[in-house]
Formats: C-alpha cells, structure tokens, sequence
C-alpha cells in the first residue's frame, strides 16, 4: 500500500517536471521573440521609410534607382546571408525562419538582386534562389 508521504513525493516531483517544463517552453519563446525584434530592427536600419517606394520599384525591375540602391541591396543580401547561417545551425528557430523565407526569396529573384549578386559575386544556398526545400545546413555540409 502506498502511504501518504510516497504520494506527496510523487506529486511534487510530478509539479516539478511540469514547472520546468513551463519555464524551458516561456524561455524559448522568449528567446524566439529577442530573434525577431533583433532582426526586425536590422531590416528598419537597412530599409529606411523614405527609401521604400524606389526600393519596391527597383524589385519590381525599375533600374532607374538601383545604382543608388546599390549599397542598400548589399546590406540586405549580407543580412540575408547571415540569417541563412543561423538558420542552418537552427539558432534562428525554423518556425521564424519560414515566415521570412517566401518574402526573401522574393528579393533574391528579383533582377536587381540578382544583378547585385553577380557584380558583387554574392552566392546564396539554391534553397534561397531556386525555390528547393533542402535546409541550408544540409547545402553547407561540408563546411560546417
């Protein structure tokens, strides 16, 4: 028979499983929202609002602003390139890393990146350029 005492210490070893659970889950989440403002603050530094409209333009192919969005673009594919990266090695949480995706792989197929790309000699994973599902850290297999 199970005495009083074994059940109280089942009990709390039960609450404490659960407690640290609850507080790895609010952790992560935490560290998950510290990700994105830090990068949602990147993105505001490199994109400033007055330049936003020639930069839409300049992804949609007008190249009458690109040259002076030249340095602009650099800073977003280094940007990108980086996110890639932490990606890869899931210090930016795959989740996160979805939501950007569709929009990165926007730029990166525009003329303009692509140009960009080719002057600067830019490379990027063919996950971010040609659309394959393969991870990041599988295309950089070798090197990790």
């Amino acid at each position: 028979m199970v005495s009083f005492g074994h059940l109280i210490a089942v009990l709390a070893v039960a609450v404490s499983a659960a407690s640290i659970a609850i507080a790895v889950y609010q952790y992560r989440r935490t560290v998950h929202r510290d990700i994105f403002r830090v990068y949602a603050d990147k993105y505001d530094a490199i994109l400033q609002p007055e330049i936003y409209p020639q930069w839409q333009k300049a992804l949609a192919g007008d190249n009458t602003h690109w040259e002076r969005l030249t340095p602009v673009m650099i800073a977003y594919l280094n940007l990108i390139w980086e996110e890639c990266y932490l990606a890869g090695d899931r210090v930016i949480p795959k989740q996160l890393w979805e939501l950007w995706r569709p929009e990165i792989q926007r730029v990166l197929r525009s003329d303009f990146a692509r140009e960009v790309m080719n002057t600067c000699d830019f490379h990027f994973p063919d996950e971010l350029t040609c659309g394959s599902a393969q991870p990041a850290r599988e295309l950089r297999g070798s090197q990790m």
